[in-house]
């Protein structure tokens, strides 16, 4: 008797005071307006969104790269830079015995040296890898369907995952044909009568006006976010 007594008061200490709590009209009027509120501001901030800026993660870092080559056949004489090391325009960077020297064709930096001397090259081997660093940007490739609304002169906010921020720029180059056009592989008609429709991406390019080193981060990803009104 004592025990069924002393199980019967365990158990009303411990019911939950809200177990007999119902849930009112008001509250669930409440709780209906608050998600539509939510709903609300977050579709119109995606809306603003979509009609005040133009956003791509299909962008990095860049800069011209030069590819030389040895220009002639026989044992690469001098390597007379190293990986990292700037260059001035027409600046000697290798020579090949009995043959023609490798000069730089910008200001720029070695980001590659591809052989050391001793080696035995032909004319067409890539000896050094020079990029121009002198003028870096940001290339970001632009849907057909949208390249309309970008121009040059619109403010840019850049994200650079290899820095973890954004920085800011603008747009200052559009180019005038489509990415794979340039490749050489554009989508074309076959003789089946078959066509398989792509949708093109035409190559932008941004500056970048914050100061930030990019010199060492060629070829890192960004994600780009334009201002189109």
């Amino acid at each position: 008797m004592e025990n069924r007594e002393e199980t019967g008061e365990y158990e009303e200490d411990f019911t939950p005071k809200t177990a007999n709590r119902k849930i009112s009209k008001r509250m669930i009027i409440v709780a209906a307006i608050v998600i539509l509120i939510a709903g609300a501001g977050i579709a119109g901030y995606l809306i603003y969104q979509g009609t005040y800026y133009y956003k791509t993660d299909n962008a990095k870092v860049d800069a011209a790269v030069f590819q030389l080559a040895a220009g002639a056949e026989g044992l690469l004489a001098t390597m007379d830079v190293t990986q990292g090391e700037e260059t001035i325009a027409g600046q000697v960077l290798a020579r090949v015995s009995h043959g023609p020297v490798v000069r730089s064709p910008v200001d720029g930096t070695v980001i590659d040296v591809k052989m050391q001397v001793g080696d035995y090259v032909t004319a067409s081997d890539v000896v050094v890898i020079v990029a121009k660093t002198s003028d870096m940007y940001i290339t970001a490739n632009v849907e057909e369907t949208s390249i309309l609304k970008i121009h040059p002169g619109q403010t840019a906010s850049v994200s650079l995952d290899a820095y973890g921020r954004s920085f800011t720029g603008y747009v200052e180059e559009v180019d005038r044909i489509t990415s794979t056009r340039l490749a050489g592989s554009a989508t074309r008609f076959t003789t089946s009568g078959t066509y398989a429709k792509v949708t093109q991406l035409i190559p932008i390019r941004i500056k970048l006006t914050d100061s930030v080193d990019l010199t060492s981060i060629i070829g890192t990803n960004a994600t780009v976010k334009i201002r189109i009104k």
